[in-house]
């Protein structure tokens, strides 16, 4: 089987990507795919893990424009971060780059009042 990968334009303007062999589609560029847990108290200071791909050193987390405390870049595709403080509701989570260019992840992380 020869490796590489092969995409097709499908007729509803989706795209579809097969892949051969291992490491044939590692994705390029930087990329925000979800939270975990995608939810946490309006007081902040949740800790949350933010998976991706192409994760380097210098970039920022902001929580609808509300910075992340303790950005910890794990791995290239993991970030650990406490979250701020923030609004109740979806806010985006957005990752920003050394070269100032930013990945957004819309309504992804929901604040929620605490309860007793």
């Amino acid at each position: 089987m020869p490796i590489g990968r092969v995409t097709k334009l499908l007729a509803s303007g989706f795209a579809l990507t097969l892949c051969m062999g291992l490491g044939a589609c590692k994705k390029e560029g930087m990329g925000v795919e979800s939270v975990e847990p995608p939810f946490g108290s309006i007081a902040g200071n949740d800790d949350v893990v933010l998976t991706g791909y192409g994760f380097q050193p210098g970039l920022t987390v902001q929580f609808q424009k509300r910075a992340a405390k303790k950005v910890v870049i794990e791995s290239d595709t993991k970030i650990r971060v406490k979250t701020p403080a923030g609004l109740e509701g979806q806010v985006d989570v957005i990752v920003t780059d050394q070269t100032g260019k930013t990945y957004v992840l819309k309504n992804g992380f929901t604040y929620r009042k605490e309860t007793s």
